[in-house]
């Protein structure tokens, strides 16, 4: 059996509800554009798939409608959690709207994180983002009135405080892969 797919058989394994993890960098680098662009058609054309919530560690987009922003519809997204958002002023719009949730974490902990959670970790454990926008104590992270959801605990380890972010399920990495070995 082959491992791999045509683009649509791929744009078809995104369901509703899904949790996708968003790979790039900023200024649209690496960006798996043709895979995004079919997501956004599907969704423009069939309404499907909705309510997805997005992760990235990158800022994922060009500032002029690709990256994160092929998701920026409303209906489309439910959540994004990013570690910077420059990229993607559509979907900046939309969390300044309270059309989304919207999330900021530090970009390390996102590259992190996403380690443990492939790891079948709970979390990361960290130093990072204590006493600061993060911080549960302070803002948690939260862009808007509409995020409410708390991503990280105060843990104290040794009489230390640090941040524990929790691990969250991702159903789909997307990720660009122009060239590949099927082994």
């Amino acid at each position: 059996m082959s491992k791999c797919m045509s683009l649509e058989e791929a744009v078809n394994l995104v369901k509703d509800g899904d949790s996708l993890w968003l790979s790039g960098g900023g200024g649209g680098i690496n960006d798996p554009g043709y895979l995004l662009s079919d997501l956004e058609k599907r969704f423009l054309d069939t309404g499907s798939p909705a309510g997805l919530t997005l992760y990235h560690s990158a800022g994922i987009g060009d500032k002029q409608g690709g990256g994160a922003d092929h998701f920026a519809h409303k209906g489309m997204v439910r959540k994004v959690v990013g570690s910077h958002w420059t990229w993607s002023v559509n979907m900046q719009k939309l969390a300044m709207e309270n059309q989304i949730e919207a999330y900021v974490l530090p970009q390390g902990v996102m590259t992190q994180l996403v380690r443990e959670i492939a790891a079948g970790r709970p979390g990361l454990i960290t130093k990072t983002g204590l006493h600061t926008f993060v911080d549960p104590r302070v803002e948690g992270g939260c862009m808007n009135r509409r995020s409410t959801e708390q991503l990280a605990q105060v843990l104290e380890i040794g009489g230390r405080e640090y941040l524990l972010y929790k691990a969250f399920p991702i159903d789909v990495a997307v990720i660009r892969g122009s060239t590949a070995d099927e082994d």
